[in-house]
């Protein structure tokens, strides 16, 4: 009994200390991660923004939406996207070829209809996760072409957001002005992998199973009693 009492805590204590989780806030639009400024209209569906800090990452805006007239321009020390219902935002280094993550995004959307966020992640332990915004039909989620409604995505526990999805459900739904205010970035974590010696240990254990396990059957295949 003792014995599965000091199994069940160990287990709880690891799942503890592997959780992770992403949240949102819409009630300020402060930070002091990197501005997101911009940077270059990629194609028809993809325009490409830069960190202006010490990091030089690469901020990549995809339109999912094929609506059309999908543009981006410098708008001071920020980046201004429109004419998208669907936004999908990821991040690269400088040579956009390798992908990194970010653990806070501010930005803020002005436009008609309601508002959802999918955020794609990775945990501490390299374990991919999603989170789903899905709720975010009450009034102070329905976008205003008057006034720019602010989103604060916060990465908590170790997690490391590697993709977002900003996407628009109503009729003629559309992002007229999207900004994107600052970023912090951080490696995406990726999971364990056993070094070469370990592996090693693995297969003389397994072999030292199978040997173990083919001499058992030998001695039990013996006759029980040898006449002479």
């Amino acid at each position: 009994m003792r014995k599965l009492l000091l199994a069940t805590t160990a287990l709880l204590a690891l799942s503890g200390a592997a959780r992770a989780d992403v949240v949102l806030d819409t009630t300020g639009l402060g930070g002091t991660g990197n501005n997101v400024i911009f940077s270059s209209i990629a194609s028809s569906n993809l325009i490409l923004g830069k960190l202006n800090g010490q990091n030089d990452e690469v901020v990549r805006f995809r339109d999912l939406s094929g609506n059309g007239g999908f543009t981006g321009s410098a708008n001071g020390n920020d980046i201004k996207i429109i004419n998208t219902s669907d936004l999908d935002i990821t991040v690269f280094d400088s040579t956009n070829t390798v992908q990194v993550g970010t653990t806070r995004d501010i930005f803020s959307l002005k436009g008609t209809g309601s508002v959802f966020i999918r955020v794609d992640a990775v945990d501490a332990l390299g374990n991919p996760e999603q989170f789903n915004f899905g709720s975010l039909t009450l009034a102070a989620f329905q976008l205003s072409l008057s006034a720019q409604q602010g989103f604060d995505l916060k990465a908590t526990n170790g997690e490391v957001i590697t993709d977002i999805d900003i996407f628009l459900v109503g009729l003629n739904s559309k992002i007229t002005d999207f900004e994107h205010f600052r970023i912090d970035a951080a490696p995406i974590p990726t999971a364990a992998v056993p070094e070469a010696s370990t592996w090693a240990m693995m297969m003389l254990g397994f072999m030292g199973v199978v040997f173990m396990g083919a001499r058992k059957r030998r001695q039990s295949d013996k006759p029980a009693f040898r006449f002479v």
